[in-house]
């Protein structure tokens, strides 16, 4: 007969030491992650049915307004408009129309984005942005600009001319650009915007479910290696008589 011990060693001690917290640590942290989600789909539905938001040329934080909608009323800068680059629609590639709207009775714009437009033949042939009736009253909902997973050098300036073509929007860079503040947020214009191009406006992608599934996962390594950390750990001998 044989009996049993537990002697791990000292560099599995050490690694169990390492890895369970980190693995427990990164399964709490997706929980927490999922939570925030949940959050925040529940403060756009809140926020889309508010009253609108008459938008003023103050400054309030862009959490505080994000996904509300909002009135602005004022003039188009028309001759001084931005092409966003890289937007894909039905996978064809094209820019996100941004105009500056200088808001009425300030000093200060908000970019308005009036929506999708394709590429033209070449990058060199840019579209047309007449506008007709430059005094406007948009209706829209306040949101972020685009991010992007790897940001160039550079890609922040404007090209030279108008339109400008920028690949990531940095309204500080914008307004200096332009010779006024630029409020650090876009309106998505409605349908109902006149003089606008296809907008289909994506909703920032929200799965609390992954993040819960992630949580799971890490959980699992947590458990594997406690169980794997036990099993190498027990040493059998032979019992003496």
């Amino acid at each position: 007969m044989r009996d049993y011990s537990f002697k791990p060693g000292l560099a599995a001690s050490l690694g169990l030491i390492i890895v369970l917290p980190l693995f427990v640590s990164l399964g709490f942290w997706q929980l927490h992650r999922a939570d925030e989600k949940k959050g925040m789909m529940e403060l756009r539905l809140q926020r889309i049915q508010d009253e609108p938001l008459t938008l003023r040329a103050e400054e309030p934080n862009l959490e505080d307004i994000r996904y509300r909608r909002v009135i602005v009323s004022g003039e188009y800068d028309v001759g001084h408009q931005f092409l966003l680059d890289n937007q894909i629609h039905r996978q064809s590639p094209g820019y996100h129309v941004l105009t500056p709207l200088r808001i009425a009775g300030t000093e200060a714009a908000v970019l308005v984005n009036r929506g999708w437009i394709p590429l033209g033949r070449t990058r060199a042939e840019l579209p047309n942005l007449d506008i007709r009736q430059p005094i406007v009253q948009v209706t829209g909902i306040v949101e972020r600009f685009p991010g992007v997973g790897w940001r160039l050098e550079g890609a922040e300036i404007p090209t030279a001319g108008w339109p400008a073509v920028v690949q990531v929007v940095d309204t500080a860079r914008i307004g200096e650009r332009l010779g006024y503040a630029v409020l650090p947020y876009q309106v998505l214009a409605d349908e109902t915007v006149a003089e606008g191009y296809t907008r289909v406006w994506k909703e920032t992608r929200l799965d609390p479910g992954k993040n819960l599934g992630y949580a799971l996962q890490w959980f699992l390594f947590a458990l594997v290696a406690l169980v794997l950390y036990v099993r190498h750990g027990v040493k059998s001998r032979p019992q003496r008589q």
